[in-house]
């Protein structure tokens, strides 16, 4: 098969995957099974196949030519096979075009019609959605990046406290007793708000409070001790439900169409965490819980609007769903000569889990990420609670194949609390080539390391993993994104870490992030504030320039690690700043022998 990949101008596409596939019924061991019923129960199973047959490269004329045997047909019982040709990104992982249907095989040489993509769709930072243009962005913007949640948690206080018309928020979960912050008398903390006070008291002063909840069976439901809460309150609360594997993960806030929040962590008292990730923080409860690091962003300015529609678009959806149409509200109106407040580029994107808030669903997350992973010249960072969605493992090898000066950081978690996502990571580190912690400090492109926090207390030495539970990433300080979602299936894509047995593109997560398209000046500020900001902390520089030296970026952070490796051997230990490379064992004991460092006097925490 041969034919052309030209733009809607008729001039050819260089460098696209175009991939034939067959398709057709196979045979599995696991039809009628008992797993199988089970999860049909949730999302129906389906055992078809697309099996590739050939894979090219489209030439300077956007030609591409996919030569494939008879043989390659054997696995298909179909009696007539047929084939469908797929146009996929540079990297081969994300789908940007294909043939309506399948075409029954017939002939040894098919010449196919040309197939049209528009070029901003197949090029680019910016995510477009399948079409020419972007995607909600605005250049009026004022950004405040929030590092750690007593910093985020603040400014949503200070939000809800000078709210006047409307409080728009979205949550996965909520306690009622939840601490955003506290008041300090030399270290004897005391409760300052309670956020479902602070929302009450809005309420009670004429605010319309709105909030919608994650239900879901996986995870505790705080939808009726919420609705308990606010009875004998104005405050509407409603759940979004999730029939299945996926989740409304999106934490979001909006306030008076004037400010609005994309949030990292839940309203759980055991999320609380100062940027020290101090042991035993009295303010993170119950007492001897992990530190916790995490990333929001605070937006003033046109990327408002998106953050409103979202929520509009899903409290409507529900009303549809469970309320008989009744309570629906008018989505934002956008003035698009608003009032400027500042002058960085902002594109919201968003994953949409299929039927709701539209029939196919959104990939935005994910196109972001294969757009800007695409385009890395110098370094990727990624700062993530999970790291298991296979694509993005696919397009960071395939970039650092084509790119030998490429560098890529990670910062993970070593004790992920999903099950399964432990294996399913370490199988991820394997397939760009780390197998040991060694592998880590020696890699000439790629490094993954893990937080860990120390305290010295009356001689006792205390270690302890802190959980990153960020979803941040930077490219070349020129693309940047904050926001809900994991690296993992899910969040992206659909649960990948099942695919192969089941059909799960219907479990996708509702998520939001902000990126900063930094090709413009402006975020390219904001950008490189980031960046430092969170490797200052992590790395423990304070007061020298934080400089990229001859040796790269991913060179200087495997020298603190193994500094800090080193001083945990020694008869007192210290680490500066608070990174290790990752261990692919299993528990926090195991995870500091094969780094080598054994101590039974020391106090080890999970």
């Amino acid at each position: 098969m041969e034919g052309n990949v030209l733009d809607e101008n008729g001039h050819p596409l260089k460098g696209l995957v175009v991939q034939v596939e067959g398709a057709g019924k196979i045979e599995s061991s696991l039809k009628g099974s008992r797993v199988v019923k089970a999860l049909d129960k949730i999302s129906p199973v389906s055992l078809k196949d697309q099996q590739v047959l050939a894979e090219s490269e489209t030439d300077s004329q956007g030609h591409y030519r996919l030569l494939y045997s008879p043989d390659s047909y054997q696995n298909i019982l179909d009696d007539k096979p047929t084939v469908q040709v797929v146009v996929k990104d540079v990297l081969g992982i994300s789908e940007l075009e294909k043939t309506e249907k399948h075409i029954a095989v017939s002939e040894t040489m098919k010449t196919m019609e040309d197939i049209i993509i528009p070029r901003k769709w197949a090029e680019g930072w910016y995510v477009t959605l399948g079409g020419s243009r972007k995607s909600r962005f605005t250049t009026d913007n004022q950004v405040e990046v929030l590092v750690d949640n007593q910093l985020e948690l603040e400014r949503v206080v200070e939000s809800v406290e000078k709210a006047q018309s409307y409080i728009y928020l979205t949550q996965f979960e909520f306690e009622t007793d939840f601490i955003a912050t506290f008041t300090s008398e030399v270290d004897n903390f005391r409760p300052q708000a309670v956020l479902t006070r602070t929302l009450q008291e809005a309420a009670e002063r004429g605010v319309n409070v709105k909030i919608i909840l994650n239900e879901n069976l996986a995870v505790p439901d705080s939808y009726s001790q919420m609705e308990e809460f606010f009875q004998d309150s104005s405050v509407e609360i409603r759940e979004f439900k999730s029939h299945g594997l996926h989740v409304m993960h999106a934490k979001t806030m909006v306030v008076d169409g004037e400010e609005a929040y994309v949030i990292g962590s839940p309203f759980k008292k055991d999320y609380w965490d100062s940027p020290q990730h101090i042991i035993k923080d009295p303010r993170r409860q119950p007492p001897g819980v992990r530190p916790v690091h995490d990333v929001s962003i605070k937006l003033r300015g046109g990327a408002v609007y998106h953050v409103e529609e979202f929520f509009c678009q899903m409290w409507n959806y529900i009303a549809r769903e469970e309320y008989q149409g009744q309570g629906k509200i008018e989505p934002p109106i956008r003035n698009p000569v608003s009032n400027t407040v500042g002058k960085t580029p902002v594109q919201m994107v968003r994953s949409v889990t299929p039927e709701t808030l539209n029939e196919e669903g959104e990939l935005g997350i994910f196109e972001g990420y294969r757009r800007a992973l695409a385009q890395a010249k110098q370094f990727i960072y990624l700062e993530n609670q999970f790291l298991t969605n296979k694509s993005i493992i696919k397009a960071l090898k395939s970039v650092m194949d084509r790119n030998h000066d490429l560098e890529v950081i990670v910062v993970m978690n070593e004790n992920p609390d999903n099950p399964g996502y432990k294996g399913w990571q370490n199988q991820c580190l394997e397939r760009v080539g780390i197998k040991t912690f060694q592998d880590i400090l020696d890699h000439p492109q790629i490094g993954f390391f893990t937080l860990w926090s120390t305290k010295w207390e009356k001689q006792n030495f205390t270690i302890q993993p802190v959980y990153v539970h960020t979803k941040v990433a930077v490219v070349d300080d020129i693309w940047a994104t904050v926001g809900t979602a994991n690296l993992d299936g899910s969040s992206l894509t659909h649960v990948n870490e099942l695919e192969g047995f089941f059909d799960l593109e219907f479990h996708r997560n509702m998520e939001m992030n902000v990126i900063l398209p930094g090709v413009d000046r402006y975020a390219s500020d904001e950008i490189v504030k980031l960046r430092d900001s969170l490797w200052r902390e992590h790395l423990g520089i304070k007061e020298q320039k934080l400089k990229k030296t001859g040796k790269g970026w991913l060179k200087l952070w495997q020298e603190v690690a193994e500094q800090n490796l080193k001083s945990l051997k020694q008869s007192h230990p210290h680490m500066t700043g608070q990174i290790l490379p990752y261990s692919s064992e299993e528990s926090v004991e195991d995870q500091l022998n094969d780094l080598g460092i054994k101590n039974s006097a020391w106090d080890v925490l999970d």
